[in-house]
């Protein structure tokens, strides 16, 4: 099933980009402790994430709507976040490139400090505050 959502992702990539709608993907930076779901990560995932053809709109991508709040959406994919184990959520093997790299290739990347900031996040407890 992952194998078939992530082919579908790669090939709506091919035809149409998320590009066009993010703006300063380096502008939120993340802390070195007490990340925020608030501050830091929901508004990343939605400035970088949560558009068309990507994890946004009607139809978003392996059924992920990350359109603000999307904190709910995160904790209902079973395995996506697991809160205090980064090493074992799903969204971090994408975003460290252990699985299918999110975003893909073509598309702008996060930063180093948005990743580590997602992975100290989980780790302390994938918290809404």
């Amino acid at each position: 099933l992952f194998l078939f959502i992530w082919i579908t992702i790669f090939a709506l990539s091919g035809l149409t980009s998320c590009k066009d709608t993010i703006t300063n993907p380096t502008d939120i930076v993340f802390p070195n402790d007490s990340i925020s779901f608030t501050e830091q990560v929901g508004p990343l995932f939605q400035q970088r994430c949560a558009h068309s053809p990507c994890h946004g709109g009607s139809v978003p991508a392996a059924d992920l709507n990350l359109e603000y709040p999307s904190y709910s959406a995160l904790l209902n994919k079973p395995g996506l976040v697991i809160p205090g184990d980064a090493n074992h959520s799903v969204l971090v093997q994408h975003l460290d490139g252990r699985l299918s790299p999110m975003p893909p290739p073509n598309f702008p990347q996060l930063t180093q400090n948005q990743i580590t900031g997602i992975i100290k996040w989980i780790n302390e407890g994938a918290k809404f505050n």
